[in-house]
């Protein structure tokens, strides 16, 4: 069975702020200290459209959230020479292992490509090989509040030549 599932801008979507602040302060802000107001106003910041940081995608299926993901200037504070940074991509378990995370991952992509963005990083204590299965590198080992974690990258290297394939 195949799944439809469309990704969409937060700001196409805004009623879904609530879950994307709920996921990630769940899953992660919690454990660093952060508090759900603050979490909850950087999804808020997020409602620009496609033109500057920061930016969330949502996957949606049957009108329902069912991932996310955001490029954001930053999301390590230890690295804040790097940017921009893909961070929070979340699947929600009942829609795991469908390819979603991928789809996320190349809208990202693709929107940091428009933005004129050459290179992204990201942090990761446990999917290492999601994102070099995808062109991401280990630049370096980390210590995050979750453990130790991946320093990745990814060189963007889209033809902006006329007519050439995209």
């Amino acid at each position: 069975m195949t799944v439809k599932v469309a990704i969409e801008p937060l700001n196409a979507r805004p009623e879904m702020i609530p879950v994307c602040a709920s996921w990630t302060f769940g899953h992660w802000d919690c454990q660093a200290g952060t508090t759900f107001e603050e979490t909850n106003r950087l999804f808020c910041d997020a409602v620009n459209g496609e033109t500057s940081l920061p930016l969330t995608f949502v996957a949606i299926v049957d009108d329902k959230p069912a991932g996310m993901i955001s490029l954001r200037d930053s999301d390590f504070k230890e690295r804040d020479d790097l940017s921009p940074w893909l961070a929070s991509l979340y699947v929600h378990p009942s829609h795991r292992n469908k390819g979603i995370g991928l789809l996320l991952i190349e809208r990202l992509e693709l929107a940091a490509e428009r933005l004129g963005y050459k290179r992204l990083y990201l942090t990761t204590e446990d999917s290492s090989g999601l994102y070099e299965k995808h062109g991401w590198q280990q630049i370096d080992r980390v210590r995050t509040p979750f453990g130790d974690a991946s320093l990745m990258a990814k060189d963007l290297r889209r033809d902006t030549r006329v007519g050439a394939p995209v």
